[in-house]
């Protein structure tokens, strides 16, 4: 296949909430634009996007689907996201490698919670993006109902480019307000989509009417154009697509517009706005990064790459696919430079060294190889063996690593158990090759029960893996008790604490002793360490032993056995002998002066917070804001929009774990609900004994 040009490209992540449509309307772009022979569809699990066995089984999309089509002489690489709360980490990474975003919401129940967070991040990373309502044909659909809470809900500076004709089961299809372009009356297919026709007379001043607010939006968007506007009383064609182009690529407008992904209508005016008016990567400023530094310990310097051809080469991967057959693939941005197949590579996250297999462009599953893969182009790459999701591989010589955004936290964790002889091993062989794909899952084994822990972003999530496990080992396991990632913390201060570690065997002996003080840092304070000897009390290459024994000390805290942060330790003396003392002594040293000195401290446990959005309706909020202070919660406010109730509110994440099934109860099935972690609160003393009683922990004595 032949290279495009970036100044030819369209980068776009389809992102909103589970259920609005996003792959149906995918899958209607490819069909239209032939990308595909025929229109798949979700419900008939023929789509080409979700084509893993858990997405037909559930319905649902749990990963980043990568496709690419070719309208109006422009290549738009599509990135259809997941819209289930569990699985919005490889969204967060799509929207790190696209140039724009198509926003979705369902035309029958508008702005939903999800919407709202995937649209704060589009906000956040300043991309220019349309809105679409789908859904317009579908019984009891509500567009201009819709329409009124996309302007409430998510605030957006709206420009209304299409006026749809009729709704629900009496629509009929879409016109242009720009273009004045009809697609009415029938499904539209492939090669007679492109063109439309005129508007019909019988819509005809209901499409001045729109247009004219068009106008007037566009118009208001930029003091020249209003100006050009008051003078003139309208604006020309081109200056209408002009104005329009800009506004939309600074933010200052958001178009919306109509389609149904199932009939399909209203996917050729899409295709035609995302090609006029969202931006080419040619015209994204330059990517903000980090060198890193070839020396230990040294700090990355700040660079900028510009997303050009003749810069060095540098790739963002945003997605890892594992498959038993084809091996790792990894979904990358082309952010500068030139990949050719057979290149070395360095991975600048890691620093090891790669070497690239094949180049691909794909849609769904069809992949077809190509000669190079220019900046600005999104492409499969082959062969990079430890290269996962949110890493930047570059040019060996000239190294670049791009800033990565912050990923949803892990909120739920729970035990895996399985009966199998010998399971563990393949379990856990699964389970790791899984966090290789999956950017917000994570796994380990709690040291003190053996136990191997998953944590993923909900309940959903961790089932899906479980599922995910079942069919690549064919081992049946299951979920055990949720772990809470509680952390433990100090209260007071304690001055001139000693930790001796003295001991005498044959030959030589071990020796070491230091004094430290210690105090409670502010909240997210971490750990710092202070080194205040004077007068070589304690030998500076022993030093660093000290704070290595003190960061393991901290590691299993006191109370029970959960991590202890937010501490400063100053050193201030010590002894040493010129034979005994070592580099093992002064560790054993100072993990006896934290441990004494955090027993005088008053040390308290730390339970994680989340901040809770409840979408409900209006009815229930009294039930809702009445089980949120059951759980020990704090509300924080309400928003009342079009007959719905925003309740948000600091819970205990202990107190959520299984809120989602008591939601749906509660509200018959009708309220949604975020959360994430926002900080760490002193658990009540009630609940920091129950935690230490249930788990077990005993302080590990220090060897004498």
């Amino acid at each position: 296949m032949t290279t495009t040009e970036a100044g030819d490209i369209r980068n776009v992540a389809i992102i909103g909430h589970k259920g609005a449509g996003k792959t149906s309307l995918a899958e209607a772009m490819l069909y239209v634009t032939r990308a595909t022979g025929k229109l798949g569809k979700v419900d008939d699990r023929s789509s080409v996007l979700d084509d893993t066995a858990e997405e037909k089984e559930h319905v649902c999309s749990f990963e980043a689907s990568v496709a690419h089509l070719s309208w109006g002489g422009k290549k738009i690489n599509l990135v259809d996201t997941p819209g289930e709360g569990s699985f919005l980490a490889e969204t967060r990474l799509a929207l790190a490698a696209v140039d724009a975003a198509i926003v979705v919401v369902s035309g029958k129940d508008g702005v939903q919670p999800i919407t709202e967070r995937v649209f704060g991040w589009v906000k956040e990373a300043k991309l220019p993006c349309l809105i679409v309502v789908t859904k317009v044909d579908a019984e009891n659909a509500r567009p201009d109902e819709v329409l009124a809470d996309v302007r409430a809900r998510l605030k957006a500076p709206v420009a209304v480019m299409e006026e749809h004709i009729g709704e629900g089961l009496q629509y009929r299809g879409v016109v242009a307000l720009r273009t004045k372009k009809a697609w009415l009356d029938k499904p539209e297919a492939p090669g007679a989509a492109a063109a439309g026709s005129p508007a019909p007379a019988d819509v005809a001043s209901a499409v001045e009417r729109a247009r004219g607010k068009l106008v007037d939006d566009v118009a208001g968007s930029d003091d020249d154009l209003t100006e050009r506007y008051l003078t003139e009383g309208d604006l020309t064609q081109e200056q209408l697509d002009q104005g329009l182009r800009a506004a939309v690529r600074r933010g200052a407008l958001v178009p919306v517009v109509f389609a149904s992904g199932v009939r399909p209508s209203g996917v050729a005016a899409l295709l035609d706005a995302v090609v006029e008016l969202l931006p080419p990567p040619a015209e994204r400023p330059a990517w903000s990064g980090v060198v890193p530094s070839s020396k230990p310990g040294a700090a990355p310097q700040p660079a900028e790459r510009p997303p050009a051809a003749d810069a060095p080469a540098a790739a963002f991967v945003f997605k890892t696919s594992i498959d038993p057959h084809a091996g790792r693939t990894s979904f990358a941005r082309v952010l500068s430079g030139v990949l050719r197949p057979d290149t070395a590579l360095l991975n600048a996250s890691t620093g090891v060294a790669e070497r690239l297999g094949k180049i691909h462009v794909v849609v769904g599953k069809d992949h077809k190889p190509v000669d190079e893969a220019r900046a600005g182009d999104i492409v499969a790459l082959h062969k990079l063996k430890a290269t996962l999701s949110g890493h930047t591989v570059c040019d060996e010589k000239q190294p670049f690593l791009l800033g990565a955004p912050e990923l949803p936290p892990a909120l739920f964790s729970r035990g895996v158990r399985f009966d199998a002889k010998g399971g563990e091993d393949k379990v856990g062989n699964a389970l790791h090759r899984l966090t290789e794909e999956d950017p917000g899952l994570t796994v380990h084994q709690d040291a003190s029960t053996r136990e191997l822990v998953v944590s993923g972003l909900g309940a959903l999530h961790l089932e899906i893996t479980v599922e995910r496990i079942r069919r690549r080992v064919g081992i049946d396991c299951r979920l055990g008790p949720p772990h809470i990632a509680y952390k433990e913390t100090i209260t007071r201060k304690a001055a001139g604490v000693e930790g001796k570690h003295k001991k005498q065997t044959g030959g030589h002996g071990q020796f070491g002793v230091c004094y430290i003080d210690m105090e409670p840092l502010p909240r997210g304070g971490g750990f710092v360490f202070e080194d205040a000897v004077v007068g070589g009390a304690v030998p500076r290459q022993f030093i660093p032993s000290v704070e290595k024994g003190i960061a393991k000390a901290m590691s299993k805290g006191l109370l029970a056995g959960y991590p202890m942060v937010d501490v400063k330790v100053r050193l201030i003396d010590g002894k040493y002998h010129d034979v005994d003392s070592s580099d093992a002594a002064f560790q054993m040293a100072g993990s006896k002066a934290f441990k004494a000195a955090a027993a005088q401290c008053a040390p308290v446990l730390l339970e994680p917070i989340v901040r809770l959005s409840v979408t409900v309706p209006s009815a229930a909020m009294g039930d809702i804001i009445g089980d949120i202070n059951s759980r020990r919660g704090r509300i924080i406010g309400t928003d009342s929009v079009e007959g719905q109730t925003i309740v948000s509110a600091f819970v205990p994440l202990s107190e959520v774990l299984e809120y989602e099934s008591k939601l749906k109860s509660m509200t018959q099935g009708k309220g949604t609900f975020t959360m994430s972690v926002e900080h760490l609160e002193i658990c009540p003393p009630v609940v920091q004994d129950k935690v230490m009683k249930e788990s077990g922990f005993k302080a590990e004595a220090d060897e004498d």
